[in-house]
């Protein structure tokens, strides 16, 4: 009896191990460089040329009468660094569609050439070390509003002209009490976009292919109007069929410009794939800088590039019903010996410099996609995933202690983070003992799997008030703002049920002619209290005496070109928190703001 007891163990551990021997091979080959998506596509003309700053992805923020220096690369075309460069203009131009016409020539104080600042490395094909640095001082009758930027130049007896989109924000101050959103793994991506092991659902996505769930979220970002917004990766999804990268890469360019505020943007590892076009390239050809930094008011933000893996690594595999890079994990190269900064090259050396040179900022603000930490203290974003004890994927990046040594020698008062779309918030002592950083990480902005999940489409609604993170955080101080009433923070949400918007508003009653009556209704499915200041609406140039304006302020008024008598009115609201729904079959009861304009 123990004898077949002892035999019968036998066999069970050999098949035991021959099937871990067999599920190795099988994941091995998964992940091996075979049957690999195709690469050497060809890329279109890239919108970021001459001008290399501001673009659409790292813009400026100004005040009316400053100055704006820009930087323009002339060799990148074909200019001889011999020919005289002279007649520096430069134009803005309104970004909101209404006020198309609008034209504020700058002035031109100086043009000298230097070393590029706002590229922190020059490794772009083709780009120069060089460039322009021209300085215009902006007029003080430019309305705060988001601009596109032209440029133009006289080289050789030819015109040079380079602009961006949305790239210069003029603001009405630039004190220490402001507010900014992070958005983290918007996937745009294209229908019927699962495979066997990957399920993506088809919801937020319209019959032609366009992300109405991403157009959702920048309406009601709109709407909140914050001083800019902070993108933190993963903006496409470019890992289902050979070739979608850049179809969805051009899909979420197009939504991006119906954004009406700044948005500094940083990459994800599902931005740097591989998939007949090199994610990275287009993403520098289009977007702005891998990696950079900017100050707003006395606070200093620093935004990372955590995805540095050989393309290889980063080149989408198709195997099976199994589709995704070999690496997606994080990754921070160049560090001999990640604890001592002395080893540190490439972008560490430069993040341990920018840190050290704003070691005095009123607030210092890392962000990045791979979260270093995670409140167990294991850095999931960095840590390999190992399926027993035969496969490891995903990737086990270098650069994660590195990051975590900087942010607390030099210390770092926030990160924030995403990638694993879960909302975490936790607190690290500095190392000298004189305080704490904020580690967060963050809900996606689609709808992922669809179906029943302990995460819903969010964003952190930032409040900075004399330069300290005052709240960033719905309710419990962990979760994320809800795009859709019936979100459950803390709990389950069935994502495929998720129709009403949080935040809306709607005119019931329009200005007519001869008749400047105008209703407007607000709703707020939060429970929480909502300050809305993206409330724009055409009107009536005001009668003598301005509007008489009930349940809201009005804040500002611009007359619209072409359209004598007739302004664009800028509105703001405090909401009440509402009475979300329980659940998202059930909807909740909005607390309603009624503006009314006389």
């Amino acid at each position: 009896m123990r004898r077949a007891l002892r035999k019968a163990v036998k066999i069970l551990i050999v098949l035991v191990l021959v099937c871990f021997a067999l599920t190795g091979a099988l994941l091995s080959f998964l992940h091996s460089p075979f049957f690999r998506y195709p690469s050497g596509g060809e890329y279109p003309p890239p919108r970021i040329n001459e001008l290399v700053w501001p673009t659409v992805g790292y813009p400026a923020m100004v005040m009316h009468g400053e100055v704006l220096e820009v930087e323009v690369d002339l060799w990148a075309g074909e200019v001889s660094r011999s020919v005289e460069v002279s007649g520096w203009r430069a134009y803005l131009t309104p970004s909101r569609d209404e006020l198309a016409g609008l034209v504020y020539e700058l002035e031109p104080e100086g043009a000298h050439l230097g070393a590029c600042e706002r590229w922190p490395y020059r490794s772009m094909e083709g780009r120069s070390e060089e460039v322009w640095h021209v300085a215009f001082r902006l007029p003080f009758e430019v309305a705060p509003e988001l601009y596109d930027l032209k440029v133009e130049a006289d080289a050789g007896g030819e015109s040079i002209c380079d602009s961006q989109p949305h790239a210069v924000a003029v603001t009405q101050d630039t004190d220490d009490d402001y507010t900014f959103i992070t958005l983290s793994d918007i996937h745009v991506h294209e229908l019927a976009n699962s495979s066997l092991f990957s399920t993506q659902t088809d919801k937020g996505i319209s019959q032609d292919g366009e992300p109405v769930f991403f157009t959702e979220a920048i309406r009601q970002v709109n709407l909140i109007r914050p001083d800019f917004v902070l993108m933190l990766g993963d903006f496409v999804r470019g890992q289902r069929r050979p070739g979608e990268l850049l179809s969805e890469c051009e899909r979420f360019y197009a939504a991006l410009l119906d954004l009406e505020v700044p948005a500094f943007l940083l990459p994800g590892n599902h931005d740097g794939y591989v998939n007949e076009i090199d994610g990275e390239r287009w993403y520098e050809n289009n977007i702005g800088p891998l990696y950079y930094s900017f100050d707003v008011g006395g606070s200093h933000f620093t935004c990372l590039d955590t995805y540095e893996w050989p393309e290889d690594d980063r080149l989408v595999m198709n195997k099976l019903f199994y589709m995704e890079p070999r690496k997606w994990q994080g990754q921070v190269l160049d560090a001999e010996d990640e604890g001592d900064p002395s080893t540190y090259s490439g972008q560490l050396a430069w993040l341990e410099e920018d840190l050290a040179a704003h070691r005095d900022a009123q607030l210092e603000v890392v962000a990045l996609h791979h979260d270093p930490y995670t409140p167990d203290g294991k850095g999931y974003s960095f840590a390999n995933i190992s399926y027993g004890p035969v496969y490891i994927s995903a990737g086990g990046g270098k650069g994660k202690q590195a990051l975590l040594d900087m942010v607390s020698r030099h210390g770092v008062d926030a990160v924030f983070g995403g990638h694993r779309h879960t909302d975490e918030i936790a607190w690290v002592s500095w190392v000298d003992g004189t305080g704490e950083t904020m580690y967060s990480c963050q809900t996606c902005v689609y709808f992922d799997e669809g179906g029943e999940s302990d995460h819903y489409p969010g964003y952190r609604l930032v409040e900075v008030e004399d330069g300290k993170i005052a709240s960033c955080a719905y309710l419990d101080g962990i979760s994320s703002y809800p795009f859709y009433d019936g979100s459950e923070p803390g709990g389950m949400t069935d994502l495929d049920a998720l129709d009403t918007p949080a935040l809306s508003t709607q005119v019931l009653q329009a200005a007519g002619e001869g008749d400047p009556h105008i209703v407007i209704e607000v709703d707020n499915y939060l429970a929480a209290r909502m300050e809305l200041a993206g409330i724009v609406v055409q009107a009536p140039a005001p009668p003598a005496g301005g509007y008489e304006v009930e349940g809201g302020e009005l804040y500002r008024s611009v007359e619209i070109p072409g359209k004598p008598g007739r302004v664009l009115l800028y509105l703001r609201a405090e909401l009440e928190p509402g009475n979300p729904g329980k659940a998202a079959e059930q909807r909740g009861d909005p607390a309603v703001a009624t503006i009314t304009l006389r």
